[in-house]
């Protein structure tokens, strides 16, 4: 992925993740916080063996992302319930998603034209 594309997916993600958490731009989380979009855009690149993220797998990045966010102060929990509420955290970040990134990668495969050019003459 070109650092354009990188920038383009971490912006529009960041974006996101201020409006739900009503975070500021200027919050000092805004730094660990594209880290953790970074790190979801790798976890995918690698999953799918892919060397660029599609516009269709931001709102999986965003997820990851915001499951990150959540858990950020539960490193190594598996489960915490606090004043009725339980959270419970799956053992790999895109656990929840492999349904979805199998399909995409599923639509890869049956793309028989996949890194390769054609020309017609």
């Amino acid at each position: 992925m070109s650092e354009t594309q990188d920038n383009t997916v971490i912006d529009a993600v960041l974006s996101n993740i201020e409006v739900i958490n009503d975070i500021q731009t200027d919050d000092p989380r805004i730094p660990r916080i594209k880290i953790y979009i970074e790190n979801a855009i790798d976890e995918i690149k690698l999953y799918l063996d892919i060397d660029d993220i599609d516009s269709k797998l931001t709102v999986i990045v965003q997820k990851v992302t915001q499951n990150a966010v959540t858990k950020e102060n539960y490193e190594g929990t598996k489960s915490i319930t606090e004043e009725g509420m339980s959270l419970t955290f799956s053992d790999t970040d895109l656990s929840p998603y492999f349904d979805l990134l199998n399909q995409y990668k599923d639509g890869l495969e049956e793309n028989d034209h996949r890194g390769s050019v054609m020309t017609f003459d």
